[in-house]
């Protein structure tokens, strides 16, 4: 895990269903240490935006303990794009035999065939409308799975039925509901 998060990346605070801040990791603990100093019943949650994933961040200690916190938070270590890479993958027998009639080695072409997919217009709309939903989903679960009408606005999600999911979160607090929709705006076909 490296430290010293990237200022260009993004977080959102979240307490009393409504959204605190959004920006920097910093700027975002201390808007959430604030609001956990004047609202002790109600959680936060910190979220990373472009993956909707919860922040674990320590809010104890006074405003510019968390800001130091904050600044040395680890962050995922980011994928390995050179040289060659411990993972494995398993194929069947038939896969291994089409890609020994295959000219090259197996890597080239599996790295020629995942290239193609990856230039492939279809396959790259799925990818962006599965990567939505699978954001949505995550942000939804994490503060928005005790409102009502979340399993039905879930169904619609991955129903693909935009006037549906609008219906269900249409009773949500606003901070929570407009957050959902931009984040699912992607998943919905053109």
């Amino acid at each position: 895990m490296s430290t010293n998060p990237d200022p260009t990346q993004s977080y959102s605070a979240f307490g009393g269903n409504r959204r605190l801040a959004s920006g920097s990791l910093s700027h975002v603990a201390k808007a959430a240490k604030a609001f956990t100093e004047t609202q002790s019943k109600d959680g936060v949650l910190i979220l990373e935006d472009t993956t909707c994933r919860i922040v674990d961040l320590d809010l104890s200690g006074d405003a510019a303990m968390v800001s130091r916190k904050a600044a040395h938070h680890p962050q995922p270590n980011q994928p390995q794009t050179n040289g060659p890479s411990s993972q494995e993958i398993s194929l069947l027998p038939r896969h291994w035999s089409w890609l020994a009639s295959q000219s090259g080695n197996p890597s080239a072409t599996l790295r020629r065939l995942i290239d193609q997919a990856r230039r492939d217009p279809d396959q790259q709309m799925a990818d962006r409308q599965r990567d939505a939903q699978q954001m949505t989903y995550r942000f939804c679960q994490a503060l928005c799975g005790d409102l009502a009408g979340f399993e039905e606005a879930m169904r619609a999600l991955y129903r693909q039925d935009k006037a549906a999911f609008n219906a269900h979160t249409q009773p949500w607090p606003a901070d929570l509901a407009d957050r959902a929709r931009e984040l699912a705006a992607p998943s919905w076909p053109a």
